[in-house]
């Protein structure tokens, strides 16, 4: 029995930061020059940056066991099973997706590039359970 792999992500929190500290220069700003024209500002800012710290972050990622590789397993999961994948294969067919999934019977996924974890990890991970990642650059 293999170990389980799990890989997760979640959102990054720049974003925030930056609102942040856009919020923390309004207040300086308004501390050291005494303009009161921006209050208004730092009373909308303030609280959209709040709302966005409180709002819940969801996870991506991906989980493979001995028999499935599940993909999104944290927002709404979708098992596939190891003994139809015949290999991986790294693909740019869009901004979306960097890995294809090539099924035995010849179909072909993509899979969201949010949920996969860096090539050389999933080339680690899979090996390890008899499947190929092609065309790694």
């Amino acid at each position: 029995m293999k170990e389980v792999f799990e890989y997760r992500r979640t959102r990054s929190k720049g974003a925030i930061w930056l609102s942040a500290s856009a919020v923390a220069m309004l207040i300086a700003a308004i501390a050291i020059t005494g303009t009161d024209e921006l209050i208004g500002l730092v009373y909308v800012a303030g609280p959209v940056t709040l709302c966005w710290m409180l709002m819940p972050q969801q996870v991506a990622g991906i989980r493979i066991d001995d028999q499935h590789l599940v993909l999104s397993a944290w927002r709404q999961p979708r098992a596939i099973l190891l003994d139809d994948i015949a290999y991986l294969r790294v693909t740019e067919a869009s901004a979306e997706t960097n890995i294809a999934i090539v099924y035995k019977d010849g179909r072909e996924e993509g899979t969201y590039i949010g949920d996969m974890p860096d090539l050389d990890t999933l080339a680690r991970v899979m090996a390890a359970r008899g499947i190929a990642v092609r065309d790694i650059y």
